[in-house]
């Protein structure tokens, strides 16, 4: 049986009714240990990396060189900055991190005058552990309504379900359950494609080939409840 069509989320800065409640927002940010790879990657590198490299010596010339550089926990550190100064200022985010398979991090929620506390937070995480997407997901969803109000979650991840878990069959549940809930999905891994979560709970799926997109790619997960999204009749912002 396939699943019902959704409605479409209003974006907040666009909403025209005053009693609106913003939409529930949570951020969950892939920390796993191959967040520590170099953002630029090939796929060929990551493959290797991922089957062979990870069995070498940090020493080892192939190894050290695909941990060199701008990581890709750096290149999500600059853009969540620039995404959480874009939020409206009605909206309140919860961001929650990557443990290991049975602990996820929920790091609270934070209104306007916290941000600048959330983002100095995220510039001090660090790479390590595994990707317990399901979970992550599915702790996530517990957080919010997404019955008789609207909620978005954005998940920025790099790599698939690393703890044996079935992520396609947490958002099919997530999405009977949660009707008002969207899970928006930014993956910057070449070798993964998890558009399950995104399909089966009306988001939408953004996939970037370069550190360069993944910025702009930020922005449009999060339109929802942006400050500077475009509404209708409206051209966006640059």
């Amino acid at each position: 049986m396939g699943l019902a069509p959704r409605q479409e989320i209003a974006t907040y800065a666009c909403q025209k009714d005053p009693k609106a409640l913003p939409p529930e927002f949570v951020v969950v940010l892939d920390t796993s240990g191959s967040m520590g790879f170099n953002a630029d990657i090939s796929r060929e590198d990551e493959d290797w990396l991922m089957r062979v490299g990870q069995k070498l010596p940090a020493n080892n010339p192939r190894v050290k060189r695909l941990f060199s550089g701008l990581a890709r926990i750096d290149i999500a550190k600059q853009s969540f900055a620039n995404m959480i100064r874009n939020l409206h200022p009605k909206i309140d985010i919860r961001f929650i991190t990557f443990g290991d398979c049975n602990a996820q991090v929920d790091h609270g929620i934070f209104d306007l005058a916290q941000r600048p506390a959330l983002v100095s937070g995220i510039n001090g995480l660090k790479a390590y552990g595994g990707t317990p997407l399901a979970s992550s997901l599915e702790q996530a969803a517990n957080q919010v309504d997404g019955r008789d109000r609207d909620a978005v979650i954005v998940m920025f991840i790099d790599g698939e379900e690393g703890c044996n878990r079935d992520v396609c069959e947490v958002s099919k549940r997530i999405s009977r359950e949660q009707p008002r809930l969207r899970v928006n999905v930014v993956n910057i891994s070449k070798n993964s494609n998890p558009k399950c979560i995104s399909e089966n709970t009306g988001g939408r799926i953004y996939t970037a080939e370069s550190s360069e997109q993944i910025s702009s790619m930020l922005r449009e997960a999060t339109e929802e409840v942006s400050s500077s999204a475009a509404c209708s009749g409206e051209k966006p912002e640059p």
